[in-house]
């Protein structure tokens, strides 16, 4: 008998928020250089600023928390890679490799690469599908975790939560720049910390009962976001590098809470529930809706941004729905 789990509707919630953010970052662009290439001191700009901290690792932190609910086993291993290889890296291959065609071929796009050197992505990241070769390897880590029994009780987490940051700051203080990414595990490093911080939060859900310790996260969440305003603005300075200690508070503090809040939107459900279609695919939709509407005349950069996004999240559930 096959048992259906009844899904979270405020974890799906948050998935349909987070993919949207996702896309919104990516129709933007990185910097000036990248998406819709606004100027750096654009109110779009501005926009991605805004969420930086918070997109990727509530994204990731979800994982975290659904792996949590049917985690690895003694003896299942090989079973569980196995299924991840075929989730994860086969679409990075298939899909990412025909993104990387198309941007080689179709005229006007955003650094494009030889088709001669095609082969890279299978060893190093190539735009936005880092992601996939980083949360791969994350999930294998956690696997030997889980097997070894090593997060167990909540000290355990506690302390590979610690070390998961420990290793992002020598990432960061040892690793020299020009070491290559290869298999993008300087982006697993990153994310390692936020996919325990969601794998926490449903394991150890008594930790997160007391309402003051929401009350004080909340309110120190609100002083992070406020603090990254004022160095916006250049009131302040700060290093406002995701990795810097600004970036890194705001983004514990947004997982903590947004995977403790119990907001359901039934928009955003449905949405989430074509989240991994969304990622894989929102790139065809945001930069074709993009390219044609320059090509038709279109420059108001508005406009460009609210049709490349609808783009973004029309394009993949249609593939899905049709594939």
């Amino acid at each position: 008998m096959t048992i259906t789990r009844k899904k979270d509707l405020s974890i799906e919630t948050l998935r349909g928020m987070a993919i949207i953010l996702v896309v919104m970052g990516h129709v933007i662009g990185y910097d000036s250089t990248g998406g819709m290439k606004v100027a750096d001191d654009s109110f779009l700009r501005h926009f991605y600023f805004t969420f930086q901290y918070i997109r990727m690792p509530l994204f990731t932190a979800i994982s975290g928390w659904v792996y949590a609910l049917a985690a690895v086993k003694a003896g299942s291993f090989n079973t569980f890679e196995i299924k991840k290889a075929r989730r994860i890296l086969l679409p990075l291959l298939f899909v990412g490799g025909s993104y990387y065609i198309l941007q080689s071929i179709v005229p006007n796009t955003n650094t494009p690469n030889p088709l001669s050197e095609i082969w890279t992505l299978l060893v190093f990241p190539y735009t936005f599908y880092w992601y996939l070769y980083a949360l791969f390897i994350v999930f294998t880590v956690v696997a030997f975790i889980d097997i070894y029994k090593l997060c167990d009780t909540v000290s355990h987490w506690l302390g590979l939560v610690a070390i998961g940051f420990i290793v992002l700051y020598i990432r960061d203080s040892v690793i020299p720049d020009y070491v290559r990414n290869v298999w993008a595990f300087k982006n697993a490093i990153y994310l390692f910390p936020y996919f325990m911080l969601g794998l926490g939060v449903r394991r150890f859900p008594q930790v997160f009962k007391t309402k003051y310790l929401l009350t004080v996260v909340s309110m120190l969440l609100v002083a992070g976001l406020l603090l990254q305003q004022l160095a916006w603005y250049k009131i302040i300075e700060c290093n406002l590098k995701p990795e810097g200690i600004l970036g890194l508070s705001v983004g514990i503090l947004g997982v903590i809470t947004l995977l403790n809040m119990k907001f359901q939107n039934k928009q955003f459900i449905w949405i989430g529930n074509f989240a991994y279609t969304i990622y894989l695919f929102h790139s065809f939709g945001t930069s074709g809706g993009r390219i044609l509407l320059k090509a038709g005349g279109m420059h108001n950069s508005m406009a460009i941004f609210f049709i490349s996004l609808l783009c973004g999240l029309a394009f993949p559930i249609l593939v899905e729905k049709v594939l």
